[in-house]
């Protein structure tokens, strides 16, 4: 599929129903986007756990076209929903998507460790594949992107605690999560996606002291879906049915 027919890709809208009533949804007419978003409106990819309240603060970081801002708007109605995206045509549906719910902004532009101006590659089969990083599943066609210091752009905008935090962002995770370092110990949800061994080994060291692994979605050996959970929130052993293994070698 070259990216001439990408860029001109037809889009399609579906009708969410949701406790605010129908909301009309724009995706681009791809099978990787609408088993995107079907998955994320079915509660797979983000499952919400039952027991966590209070959350006022959501960032979605690589919001794509939206889908996940409204799946968290509609979860959490009551927070404010903080929608990333540097991606100008995913961008353009995402602001048309969450232009009817009052609790989610949009800034066009990618949190990252530091500000900078990079290439972003377009996916080959559809706008939620493109990365910094070229890859088997971009093509050679690019845009620059906007990326801004994750802390300072918090600092700026009076962000000072985030109780779900999300992260797609095609293989610069890490980097993102580090930034948001002092953020961390706060977050009550984390959902985020890693795209090599290294980077889910290093994830998961970023977190050892804060969360619990939750739940996990593995699609290949390289690539998943994982949700932590603050440490503080996890139900006690008897309701988990936790055990410790000790092994006598004598």
């Amino acid at each position: 599929m070259t990216q001439e027919i990408l860029q001109q890709r037809e889009v399609a809208q579906a009708t969410l129903e949701g406790p605010r009533g129908s909301l009309p949804f724009n995706l681009f007419k791809t099978d990787v986007c609408f088993q995107v978003a079907n998955d994320i409106f079915a509660g797979v990819t983000y499952p919400t756990v039952p027991f966590v309240s209070g959350v006022k603060t959501v960032v979605d970081i690589g919001a794509n076209v939206g889908a996940a801002s409204v799946y968290f708007s509609m979860a959490y109605p009551d927070a404010q929903v903080y929608a990333f995206e540097p991606g100008s045509a995913p961008l353009a549906l995402l602001q048309q998507n969450v232009g009817p719910l009052r609790n989610v902004t949009v800034f066009p532009l990618g949190l990252y460790s530091s500000e900078k101006k990079l290439s972003l590659f377009q996916g080959k089969n559809d706008f939620v594949e493109s990365s910094l990083c070229p890859s088997l599943r971009t093509g050679n066609e690019s845009e620059e992107i906007r990326l801004v210091c994750a802390p300072d752009f918090l600092d700026e905008h009076r962000i000072t605690r985030i109780d779900v935090l999300k992260i797609d962002t095609e293989g610069c995770e890490v980097p993102i999560l580090r930034a948001l370092n002092r953020y961390l110990p706060e977050v009550k949800v984390l959902y985020v996606e890693y795209h090599s061994e290294r980077d889910r080994r290093m994830i998961d060291e970023t977190l050892a002291e804060t969360h619990v692994l939750w739940r996990g979605h593995v699609t290949f050996a390289y690539r998943g879906e994982f949700c932590y959970l603050k440490r503080e929130l996890v139900p006690g052993e008897s309701e988990t049915h936790t055990c410790e293994i000790l092994m006598d070698w004598e």
